[in-house]
């Protein structure tokens, strides 16, 4: 049968229904006035990939990441179920990302990296508790970072890296938690002698990155934020000047023990001048490291550098029969419901030329052009899902087509599932209609 084509923009759930079609072959300006060279783009990107085949690391990698979302799947929908919900899985909407359809599930391959994806299925765009949706956000957001980064040298500001932490305990619980520390962010941007501190170091803007791991200490929720200063501004004084806004805030919000205010003062802030993309960007994937799924340009290297834990490798260890770490998964995704990973100061964007975009749109988003090489039927995509074989079926359509993908589904069991490898127990059933 003839292939389709199609250029995909911006859309996941409207691809075209058909038969299944036949198997497809597989800068810079220079530096500003002597104070510091451009921001190096080069870390913040991906890089065409290496001469060899990368494909097998990228297909374990999305493996990975679909077995952590069937995990996540499998905590919000007990817990829906916990809940008395008629249909549990509308307990948290990532319960339904790449698993309930709302149109006709198609399998597309992308022209330049033949890559299969599927269109055609609920997409949450939640990059807190989804692993796919969250690896997509994320790249598109990196690249909105690098231009506003390249932005300011070009307009002579310095981008300055400050990070912010605070003391926390196995005691805290992430809601509380989590309020106390958006409080002190709000607290410490008030006053006078704020708009003092700002003014005096030429001011322009912040992009500001919420993050949170789990570790010996429990919950931590920290930030990483790149200020564009006047160029004159010096990294350890202002270091000096935003510690002191920094632990005020904190301890009228209620994050700052008295008896932890020597140790707050040594760790609490780092401040680094004149930061490039690359420096900016490490620092966020430090405690974005959540073990095998690591994207070849975001340096694997650094696995394990981190103290804390973030919450995806929560549902690894839910995965291999930790209830805990299933139910500390679960306090996360109930206490950041609603929380922004990334801000931008207001009117940002439109003076670097960003355009506006949800999470929920980068994560539908697809800009490449793709054939179509099946539509499936509802019978087929509810054992898919079922026997959980959504990444072996992209494998198996960038490996042999058409013909593989037969192969995977005549080799799947029809019927209600068996106790193999379900996506859902048996009485689970009725949940195939929701959506």
């Amino acid at each position: 049968m003839s292939k389709k084509s199609r250029s995909v923009t911006h859309e996941t759930g409207t691809s075209p229904r058909g038969k299944a079609a036949s198997a497809a072959p597989r800068n810079a300006p220079a530096s500003l006035g002597g104070l510091a060279p451009l921001g190096d783009t080069r870390n913040s990107l991906t890089p065409p990939p290496p001469e060899k085949d990368v494909r097998p690391l990228l297909r374990e990698h999305r493996a990975e990441r679909y077995r952590l979302l069937s995990e996540a799947r499998a905590i919000l929908v007990q817990a829906g179920r916990r809940e008395g919900m008629q249909h549990p899985d509308n307990f948290h909407r990532t319960a339904k990302c790449r698993y309930v359809p709302h149109g006709n599930v198609s399998v597309l391959q992308d022209h330049a990296h033949k890559a299969a994806f599927y269109a055609g299925l609920t997409t949450c765009g939640n990059v807190w508790t989804c692993p796919l949706c969250s690896v997509k956000v994320q790249e598109r957001r990196r690249e909105e970072i690098a231009k506003a980064i390249q932005w300011a040298y070009t307009q002579n500001l310095q981008p300055v890296m400050v990070t912010l932490t605070f003391p926390h305990g196995l005691h805290d619980q992430p809601g509380p938690l989590f309020k106390q520390h958006a409080n002190a962010l709000a607290l410490m941007r008030q006053g006078a002698p704020w708009k003092r501190l700002k003014d005096a170091a030429g001011y322009v803007g912040v992009i500001r990155s919420l993050e949170v791991t789990y570790g010996s200490n429990g919950w931590h929720p920290h930030t990483h934020e790149i200020w564009f200063v006047n160029p004159n501004v010096e990294a350890k004084n202002f270091q000096k000047e935003i510690s002191k806004h920094w632990e005020s805030a904190c301890s009228r919000s209620g994050i700052l023990p008295p008896e932890k205010v020597e140790a707050f003062r040594i760790y609490a802030v780092d401040v680094k001048g004149w930061c490039s993309a690359g420096d900016y960007l490490a620092k966020q994937d430090s405690s974005r490291n959540w073990g095998a799924d690591r994207e070849l340009a975001k340096g694997g290297s650094k696995a394990g550098k981190s103290t804390g834990k973030h919450p995806f490798s929560l549902l690894a260890a839910f995965a291999e029969g930790d209830s805990a770490a299933g139910n500390l998964f679960l306090a996360f995704a109930l206490a950041i419901k609603g929380k922004q990973q990334l801000l931008w100061s207001p009117g940002l964007k439109k003076r670097v030329g960003v355009e506006t975009k949800t999470d929920e749109e980068l994560a539908e988003e697809e800009r490449e052009d793709a054939d179509l090489l099946a539509s499936l039927t509802r019978c087929e995509w509810n054992q898919v899902r079922l026997y959980r074989v959504r990444a072996q079926l992209l494998d198996a359509a960038e490996l042999g087509g058409w013909p593989a993908m037969r192969a995977v589904l005549d080799s799947l069991p029809r019927g209600s599932p068996s106790a193999a490898t379900p996506e859902e127990p048996p009485e689970a059933d009725e949940l195939l209609s929701v959506g």
